[in-house]
């Protein structure tokens, strides 16, 4: 067992300096992305007490994500991946330097908060996709597998450590205190990123203008149905299950009596999970039907804790749920790209990336439904619709269907052209 970890994390994407460059500038942002979550929700909710203004905030934050995913990849193309996340960070340290600021100085309100939360959320809405797209350009097709999950790996373990961080600085010092640290890792980030020396930018992309560019990644979404169903999972996830996370001070609050602490160990509960569960995807296991029950039961777990009243029950079930939905993440996000041709690849997983752009329009509508009938009945029934979808697709692949297509073999050598 120990030989077969050492073989997986050292005869990978870690022998690539981009590569671990790149994963230590993600473990940056990361630790500091999830420590900004909870210690702006938690702000949030403790001036308003309402699901409806965190479902706004999460609105405000996200909408971005659905605008400005589908150009990630032509922007890639024209001018690397590189240099997009690189003003995504900067933005992004600037935002938590003011946010620092305002809150230390006491002139923090909702709306600074909502202009603030916009801001990440632009700068989110290009940092996730490119991040993804560099870890193809340092590792390589053959190694993606391992570099996805190794990525996700170490981005889970800042899930475990980050909430729970947050949540110990809200308690001690506060909100301004988590602001300032975020600022500091992304200030670190920016410098790591800089350093790396990858041009991810394709001439062919550049030639034409960026909305026939777009149309081209569309047109090979149309052609390829193993994409479709990576890409139409996505959107079923990002709709239906993963806006729990936006209301757990709604659970953790009113069905568990808890904490900010209790909050940030919840938050954690998913990433301790993943660090079990992605060691799977990085030995390079795994195909369509194997990601697809992976998110089936992911999705039954989440609808399971949003009616759990017990703090430590509900622990149990997100550590459950982190060990499948990192299978079904870390599946999905290696197989959008293996399975797209290479031309189109960065167009493809920008749209990939937009699905959660629609997350937004679900806070709004769950926030509302939540005052009706309760957070956890709206949310357990919410997952369990995406859990009955993704179940009848993964029982069709699992029968055969979304077989990649076949990729043209390389000419022989001394091969004339065709």
């Amino acid at each position: 067992m120990i030989g077969r970890i050492r073989q997986t994390i050292g005869g990978g994407a870690l022998r690539s300096p981009q590569f671990r460059l790149l994963m230590t500038a993600g473990m940056a942002m990361q630790l500091g992305q999830w420590i900004q979550r909870v210690a702006l929700l938690w702000t949030v909710y403790e001036i308003t007490g309402s699901a409806v203004q965190l479902a706004g905030l999460g609105f405000l934050s996200n909408i971005f994500v659905l605008v400005l995913s589908p150009f990630v990849g032509p922007l890639s193309d024209r001018y690397g991946a590189r240099r997009v996340l690189l003003g995504a960070a900067l933005g992004q340290a600037i935002g938590a330097i003011v946010l620092s600021v305002a809150v230390f100085g006491g002139f923090a309100s909702i709306p600074l908060l909502y202009v603030i939360g916009m801001g990440f959320g632009i700068g989110q809405s290009l940092n996730g996709p490119t991040r993804n797209l560099l870890v193809y350009d340092t590792v390589g097709r053959d190694l993606l597998r391992n570099g996805i999950a190794l990525n996700s790996l170490t981005g889970s373990t800042m899930r475990v450590i980050g909430p729970s961080f947050g949540g110990l600085i809200l308690g001690l010092r506060g909100a301004d205190l988590a602001f300032g640290i975020q600022a500091v890792l992304l200030i670190l980030a920016l410098w790591l990123v800089f350093m790396l020396k990858v041009d991810s930018r394709r001439i062919s992309a550049r030639e034409g203008s960026m909305w026939r560019s777009l149309a081209g990644g569309v047109a090979h979404l149309k052609e390829n149905a193993p994409v479709r169903v990576n890409v139409l999972t996505a959107f079923v996830a990002s709709t239906f299950v993963y806006p729990y996370v936006q209301f757990m001070p709604l659970f953790v609050a009113e069905n568990m009596q808890g904490s900010e602490a209790e909050l940030g160990l919840l938050f954690s509960g998913v990433g301790i999970g993943s660090l079990v569960g992605l060691w799977y995807v990085a030995a390079g296991r795994g195909n369509m039907p194997a990601m697809l029950w992976a998110g089936t039961i992911y999705m039954v777990l989440i609808g399971a804790f949003a009616l759990a009243t017990e703090f430590w029950l509900g622990f149990g079930l997100l550590i459950a749920a982190g060990v499948v939905h990192s299978v079904f993440s870390g599946l999905n996000q290696a197989l959008v790209q293996l399975n797209s041709e290479e031309e189109y690849r960065a167009r493809v997983l920008g749209i990939y990336s937009m699905s959660g752009g629609l997350e937004p329009f679900s806070f709004l509508a769950l926030g509302v439904l939540m005052d009706h009938i309760g957070a956890g009945n709206a949310m357990a029934a919410s997952a369990g619709l995406a859990a009955a979808f993704v179940a009848l697709l993964a029982v069709r692949a699992t029968m055969g269907a979304f077989q990649p297509r076949p990729r043209p073999s390389a000419p022989a050598e001394g091969a004339p052209p065709a």
